[in-house]
C-alpha cells in the first residue's frame, strides 16, 4: 500500500515544477557562455553557473553515481540554495542534470540546505533542511523529496517531517539518514548558541520520526555548532564525521575558520548511544589539512568501497572567480581505508587514472632544476629514493606567487605554503622508505596526497598562467607529470532527452 500511494503521488502532474526547472535551465544556458574561464576547473565538479558549496546525498542509484550540491544559480555568491545535481557512470566523467530541489515552499523558501539520500522501495529519497528567514530570525526544519527515476524529485506532501528541535530551530540542520535492520536513523546537528549537540531520531517508515535524545555534546573545546554529520560502519568500527564551527587553533592544528574531521568508536543500537566515545580536540582528527576543505560526505559503493567527496572551499574566503559569475568546486572523489590505529587513509579513487591524456614529464630532477608544467590541469607523481633528507617542490607563477610542498626529515612533518599571512598548513608525517606525493592541479585548485593517504592537503590557488615547477630541498626527486582531460560538463544529447522527459511528464 505504501509503494502504491508513493507511485500515485509521484505521477500527479506538476506543471509548476516543470516551469521552475525550465526557467533555471534557460537561465543557465544564457549565462554559462558569458563566464570567464581563466579559473574554471576541467575535471572537478563545479556548478554550471553560480555558487556551489557542500556536497549532499552522495549515492549509487540505478547503476549510476549521484552527487547533489548546495547551489545558487543566479550569481557567484551564497543565496537561496537549490540542490544542484551531477551524475556519473564511473566517478570520473560527470554530467550536469537539472536541480533536484528548488526553494519555493513555505518551509524552504529561503533555501534547501544540506542533507543526505537513501534508497527505499526503489525510490531515491532526499532528506534536507528547509531554511526560512522571518524578522531576521532563522527557522530550520527537516524535509523529504522522492524520485522514481533519480532526476525529477517531488517534495513530500506533508513536509516538514521534523518540525522542531529541542534547542529551537535557529541552528537545526543537515540530516544524515541511514538504515540498520528494520529501523531508520537520523542524525541532526544543532546548537543552543553556546554548545553543539548531535541529536538522534528514529523512524519505522522514513516519514514519522521520534527523538531518541542527544547522543553527543560539545563541552567547550569542540565548538558551538556541528554541521553536516556523516556516520558509517567500517571494519567493525563506527566512524562519525563532523564539520565544526568554533574550534580554536592549536599550533599547526585547526588552522581553518571551520574544521572537518572524525572520531572512531562503537555505536550501540540497543540504547542508541556511543560506547565510551569522547569527542574532544584530543580525539578529533582532521580529515584534510589544507586551506579549503569542508562538509565531507561519504557513501558505500556497490563494490564495497567507502567513498568521500567534500567542498573544496572555506567560508569567508575571497573566491576570486565570484566576479565572473561562478564560485567554488568539489574535491576529487576519494577512497577511505581505516588503519589498525583508527586513522583514516584517503586516496583518489582508482578510476581517476582514466583522466590521463598525455605524459608531459618523466625524469629525475636535482634541487634547483625546474621545468614548465605545460598544462593548467595535470597530475604529478613525485618520488624520492630516501627519507633521510629534506625534500620540496615549488609551483611558481606570476612573479613571486607560489605554492610549496615540503618534507622535513628532522622534524617529521610535511607542509604546504601558498603564501600570505596564513598560508602555511602542516601535519606530522613519517614516511618509512621514500617520499611519495601525488599532486592534482586543476586551474585554481591543488590537492596533495602524501604516501598512502596518511596526509592530504586541499587548497584553492589562483595562477593566471601556466606554472613553473622547481625542485627544492636537499635530495633528487623523480617527477612524472600527466596532462588531464576535461571530464565535467553538459552532454548535449542528454540535455535534449531531459527536456523531452520534463515536457512529456508534466504537460
Amino acid at each position: 500500500m505504501e509503494v502504491f500511494i508513493l507511485a500515485v503521488w509521484l505521477c500527479v502532474a506538476t506543471a509548476e515544477l516543470a516551469q521552475d526547472l525550465a526557467h533555471i535551465e534557460d537561465f543557465i544556458q544564457q549565462k554559462r557562455y558569458l563566464l570567464k574561464k581563466k579559473y574554471r576547473p576541467m575535471y572537478h565538479i563545479s556548478a554550471p553557473v553560480g555558487w556551489l558549496n557542500d556536497p549532499n546525498g552522495f549515492i549509487y542509484f540505478k547503476r549510476q553515481f549521484h552527487i547533489f550540491y548546495q547551489y545558487h544559480p543566479y550569481n557567484g555568491a551564497w543565496g537561496p540554495i537549490h540542490w544542484g545535481h551531477v551524475i556519473s557512470d564511473n566517478l570520473v566523467d560527470w554530467a550536469f542534470y537539472p536541480p533536484a530541489l528548488v526553494p519555493k515552499d513555505h518551509y524552504d523558501k529561503h533555501g534547501c540546505l544540506s542533507g543526505s539520500a537513501v534508497i527505499h522501495n526503489s525510490y531515491l529519497t532526499l532528506f534536507y533542511t528547509g531554511h526560512v528567514m522571518t524578522n531576521n530570525k532563522t527557522h530550520q526544519t527537516q524535509n523529504v523529496a522522492i524520485s522514481a527515476d533519480g532526476i525529477i524529485f517531488q517534495k513530500y506532501l506533508y513536509n516538514p517531517v521534523v518540525r522542531e528541535g529541542p534547542y529551537g530551530n535557529q541552528d537545526f540542520r543537515n540530516p544524515k539518514v541511514w538504515r540498520f535492520r528494520n529501523s531508520w536513523y537520523m542524525l541532526i546537528g544543532t546548537s543552543n548558541l553556546k554548545e553543539a549537540y548531535l541529536l538522534l531520531y528514529t523512524s519505522p517508515d522514513l516519514f514519522n520520526w521520534k527523538l531518541n535524545g542527544t547522543i553527543a555534546k560539545s563541552y567547550g573545546d569542540m565548538g558551538h555548532m556541528w554541521e553536516s554529520p556523516d556516520f558509517f560502519e567500517m571494519d567493525g568500527f563506527n566512524v562519525l564525521i563532523l564539520s565544526v564551527q568554533g574550534i580554536q587553533g592549536d599550533g599547526h592544528r585547526f588552522r581553518n575558520l571551520y574544521q572537518t574531521g572524525y572520531v572512531v568508536g562503537n555505536f550501540n543500537y540497543l540504547n542508541g548511544q556511543f560506547e565510551d566515545l569522547e569527542i574532544s580536540t584530543a580525539t578529533f582528527n582532521e580529515l584534510d589539512f589544507g586551506h579549503d576543505f569542508y562538509a565531507a560526505k561519504t557513501m558505500q559503493s556497490h563494490d564495497g568501497r567507502r567513498l568521500l567527496v567534500a567542498w573544496l572551499g572555506m567560508w569567508e574566503s575571497e573566491f576570486e572567480e565570484s566576479n565572473d559569475g561562478w564560485a567554488s568546486m568539489l574535491t576529487l572523489v576519494r577512497e577511505l581505508k581505516l588503519t589498525f590505529q583508527g586513522r583514516i587513509l584517503m586516496v583518489p579513487v582508482r578510476e581517476i587514472v582514466e583522466l590521463r591524456a598525455e605524459v608531459l614529464e618523466d625524469a629525475w630532477y636535482s634541487p634547483g632544476e625546474a621545468f614548465y608544467a605545460g598544462s593548467r590541469a595535470f597530475e604529478m607523481l613525485v618520488n624520492s629514493s630516501t627519507v633521510m633528507y629534506d625534500a620540496a617542490i615549488v609551483l611558481e607563477w606570476s612573479g613571486e606567487r607560489q605554492y610549496t610542498i615540503a618534507y622535513s626529515s628532522d622534524r617529521g612533518f610535511v607542509s604546504v605554503d601558498r603564501g600570505g599571512a596564513d598560508g602555511i598548513r602542516r601535519a606530522d608525517w613519517n614516511p618509512v622508505n621514500h617520499i611519495h606525493w601525488r599532486i592534482f592541479v586543476d586551474y585554481s585548485s591543488i590537492e596533495v596526497f602524501c604516501g598512502m593517504g596518511e596526509v592530504v592537503f586541499s587548497s584553492r590557488i589562483y595562477p593566471r598562467k601556466s606554472m613553473r615547477i622547481r625542485i627544492a630541498g636537499d635530495t633528487q626527486l623523480h617527477v612524472t607529470q600527466y596532462r588531464l582531460r576535461r571530464s565535467v560538463g553538459y552532454d548535449n544529447k542528454l540535455r535534449k532527452q531531459l527536456k523531452n522527459h520534463v515536457v512529456n511528464r508534466y504537460h
